[in-house]
């Protein structure tokens, strides 16, 4: 017993830069950050927590200028246009305003804000490829059929939503190769009934950090698309218990219950063996 305490105590100082993992009776050992083949599409690299240094450095265009950051400087209760001029300080940017009928060529940042937005269904706002919308302490509501996408190009380059200091997101889908982060406080609804985080021109994924929440129309659902859910670089396909449902809405476990709680089948392999 003392060694397999021992063995345990190991185990989980490997796990904070690793994940321990048993799927269908085979025990895995996952370093997100050192193994490009966790997902041979697409190799997730995400910080636990996103801070706010770190929010507008992820996944930008590596030529970004600094007169790209256009940032929320509305003044009303309640919003229901994104695209309105007067909702946007462009002050560190050469636009003037934001085209509705382009993808967005710019690092959006939107702070203390309740948006209701309204547009047609199907208009869609596209982040163009490689910028980000970054939401803080935000409520961001689609209220028809309607959510972020990416741009439909095909060259495989992300654009990216991040979610974070408390915010929540209501959208009917993800589309078009646009990834999205949950830092721990947050949450993100994707109500649609069919392929809500939906890859069907180029990928898109939902990156979650422990205690982050993501709801879905259903838990069949989490299972139809769990290729494309993950946690610390290990999606909900390759291990359904990063996640705590309540209802259809799953909660990323924190780090130390996921690292206890896989660690399990090594236990009880240890203590198998050595009875033999």
């Amino acid at each position: 017993m003392k060694h397999t305490l021992i063995t345990l105590l190991s185990i989980i100082s490997v796990a904070k830069s690793a994940v321990i993992t048993s799927v269908e009776g085979n025990i895995f050992l996952i370093n997100p950050t050192e193994n490009p083949n966790i997902n041979p599409v697409v190799n997730i690299q995400r910080p636990i927590q996103i801070s706010n240094e770190e929010v507008v450095d992820i996944a930008e265009s590596e030529d970004k200028k600094l007169d790209m950051v256009i940032t929320w400087d509305a003044d009303e209760e309640e919003i229901y246009d994104f695209y309105d001029a007067p909702n946007w300080d462009f002050s560190q940017s050469d636009s003037l305003e934001l085209d509705r009928d382009s993808p967005i060529p710019n690092i959006l940042t939107i702070t203390d804000a309740l948006i209701l937005e309204d547009s047609p269904s199907f208009s869609n706002i596209e982040i163009g490829d490689g910028f980000s919308v970054t939401l803080k302490s935000t409520d961001f509501t689609f209220q028809n059929n309607n959510g972020f996408t990416g741009v439909d190009d095909d060259d495989n380059v992300y654009s990216t939503l991040n979610i974070t200091e408390g915010s929540s997101m209501n959208a009917m889908f993800s589309a078009i190769g646009l990834e999205i982060n949950v830092d721990s406080t947050s949450s993100l609804t994707l109500r649609g009934a069919g392929a809500s985080i939906n890859s069907q021109t180029e990928r898109s994924i939902v990156n979650l950090s422990p205690n982050a929440q993501l709801t879905l129309n259903s838990i069949d659902k989490f299972v139809q698309q769990g290729d494309d859910i993950y946690l610390n670089g290990v999606s909900f396909s390759q291990n359904p218990s990063i996640l705590k449902f309540n209802g259809t809405t799953g909660t990323a476990i924190p780090e130390v219950n996921f690292i206890l709680f896989s660690a399990i089948p090594i236990i009880l392999l240890l203590n198998k063996k050595r009875r033999l």
